[in-house]
């Protein structure tokens, strides 16, 4: 670099170089893929971040670029290590979060991880019906079965989406629920709540186990008690959850019980990190009935297995993703039908119907 010198002009002095050379880099290059289907079509897929001295360069396939002039935004890198936050963003995908650590005496451009973006999940909803008369079927409960060639990695479908994110390989146990108390609501409850308003509490503490149901058993929730409001357990009053409840329940026609869990049949473990929201749960075992993830610990919530159909013949599922096709079952007593379903993630809304 040549050297400098200064010029007078107006008032004001200037630091002049002739012959500057400066370089101006992709610093950081990455590709996004797709957690379903392998390669991205994604368009609208930008990469975010907030340092103004960077730019960026993004491609609907997934490739991306962190652009600067190294100099300027790692000014101390023959001795110190930078990180670069970033967030990777498309419409019908998860946000995804990223940090890259710039080393000292960085070879530019730094490879970014292996980035597996994940869709945004849809509902599935339908109506089961008789094949013959074409007359709704109540209280049909619809689940995910196996193919006829059993997967390494089973999916369980919940009739209450994940309150909670899961680490992979976070416990996954079978059930069996049992009846031990219960109460009346006092108050409505809303989707969000974390409080209930009852009529006794007699039995509850920390812990205890709280289960809502709906008339026909549509609407299905357990709630894990975090503590109770002031008053005596024997008397009406609050009851707060570890956890927003996802649905809402009216005081007339809404059952609540006080209930205990007691493990059966085999354990298993998620495949996989599981995000708050989702409705599917994939794991190493395929579980029916109810399932409690992570019990025992901070992150413990119990679910029921499978949607009902109510008095229409109406169902529906929240929160289906991660797969590219369900195997869903439909039952009534000795009537049985099966849909092999490819999930339309464009579509946020998947009609699924059954005959039986």
């Amino acid at each position: 670099m040549a050297a400098s010198y200064q010029v007078d002009e107006n008032g004001r002095v200037f630091t002049v170089v002739d012959e500057i050379t400066t370089r101006y880099w992709a610093v950081i290059t990455g590709e996004a893929t797709d957690e379903i289907f392998g390669a991205l079509n994604a368009p609208g897929f930008v990469v975010e971040l907030v340092r103004a001295d960077l730019a960026t360069k993004a491609l609907a396939n997934g490739l991306y670029a962190i652009t600067g002039y190294p100099g300027q935004s790692f000014p101390q890198l023959s001795t110190t290590s930078y990180n670069v936050d970033y967030v990777l963003t498309a419409p019908g995908f998860r946000d995804l979060p990223l940090t890259v650590t710039v080393p000292t005496h960085a070879v530019f451009p730094v490879a970014a991880p292996a980035s597996a973006m994940r869709r945004l999940p849809v509902r599935i909803q339908g109506r089961v019906v008789s094949g013959t008369t074409r007359l709704p079927i109540s209280d049909a409960v619809i689940a995910s079965v196996d193919p006829a060639t059993p997967p390494a990695v089973h999916v369980s479908v919940l009739r209450s989406p994940l309150y909670f994110a899961h680490a992979s390989g976070a416990t996954a146990q079978a059930v069996t629920i049992g009846i031990v108390g219960g109460a009346g609501l006092t108050g409505s409850v809303t989707g969000g709540d974390k409080m209930l308003n009852l009529s006794v509490r007699t039995g509850l503490a920390a812990g205890s186990l709280v289960r809502l149901t709906s008339a026909g058993g549509v609407l299905l929730e357990y709630g894990v008690v975090d503590h109770l409001g002031p008053g005596s357990a024997g008397a009406a009053g609050q009851v707060f959850l570890r956890h927003a409840l996802n649905r809402s329940y009216p005081v007339v026609g809404t059952a609540v019980d006080f209930v205990d869990a007691t493990p059966t049949g085999p354990g298993g473990t998620l495949f996989g990190d599981a995000d708050a929201g989702d409705g599917v749960l994939l794991a190493s075992e395929l579980f029916g009935g109810t399932v409690a993830v992570e019990s025992g610990g901070a992150l413990a919530e119990f679910h029921e297995l499978g949607a009902v159909s109510d008095g229409n013949g109406y169902y529906g599922l929240d929160g289906m993703g991660r797969v590219q096709e369900l195997f869903l079952q439909a039952t009534q007593g000795a009537l049985q039908g099966n849909v092999d379903w490819f999930v339309e993630y464009d579509q946020p809304l998947n009609l699924v119907d059954f005959r039986l």
